[in-house]
């Protein structure tokens, strides 16, 4: 008997189980560890991939070599949609943050795919609208929003990706991401510890209550919380 296909990256169990059915053949399982960079900006997008858990960052580089992240991508995410229109090439470094999986599919599949189906190809542009709405509300949070928000903002972003309460990383690595410096960061994490919210050691943040972390969050969650689940539900 055929096993049911029943991913858990969004776009892809939204789709209709026809159109999943016929995809599936294209599809190859991988798992992708920490620090592997998917793709590099002005690269182009041979691969996409349709994120089944962790977390991937989208990040700016500068010139001088400092980086900060534009978005954290989960399994809201089909990397590398808008090869559904063609040869598409990266605007951002894309690296694993957070060990994950992923459905992955050559983009030349996709686009052909894409080509023969009209829902999925909506589906390739909700994903890529979706992500611009990360990195703009992301660039707004970066200007607007005080680093002990952000901070907070970007935990529970990533509680909600990972479903686990314990995170795996650095205050070099938070700090570059936030683009803040690094005391900052730990004298942040120092007053939530306090609070009772996270307790840190080195290398790793678990997270005790999370109610307290929402409510420390920017308006930020909530924004895009709201339009994944609307977007999500707009595709069929």
């Amino acid at each position: 008997m055929t096993s049911v296909f029943e991913p858990k990256n969004l776009f892809l169990s939204a789709l209709p189980a026809a159109e999943r059915t016929r995809l599936r053949p294209l599809l190859a399982f991988h798992r992708l560890p920490q620090g592997l960079v998917l793709h590099q900006p002005e690269q182009r997008i041979e691969h996409v991939y349709f994120i089944e858990s962790g977390m991937i960052s989208l990040v700016a580089l500068m010139q001088d070599g400092t980086a900060i992240e534009t978005a954290t991508l989960g399994r809201e995410t089909i990397l590398g949609s808008l090869s559904a229109l063609g040869n598409h090439r990266a605007s951002a470094r894309a690296v694993v943050q957070i060990d994950a999986t992923a459905w992955r599919m050559t983009a030349a599949d996709f686009h052909t795919a894409s080509d023969q189906s009209p829902v999925l190809r909506k589906t390739a542009l909700a994903s890529g609208e979706l992500t611009l709405a990360q990195i703009q509300q992301t660039a707004a949070c970066n200007a607007l929003h005080t680093a002990d928000r952000r901070l907070c903002r970007w935990m529970v972003q990533v509680r909600d990706r990972i479903d686990e309460d314990e995170i795996r990383l650095t205050h070099d690595f938070l700090a570059q991401m936030l683009a803040v410096r690094r005391p900052t960061v730990s004298l942040i994490a120092y007053g939530l510890q306090r609070a009772g919210v996270i307790r840190y050691q080195r290398g790793k943040i678990t997270i005790l209550d999370r109610a307290g972390l929402e409510r420390g969050a920017c308006e930020c969650v909530g924004v895009l919380r709201e339009k994944i689940n609307r977007i999500i539900a707009e595709i069929v």
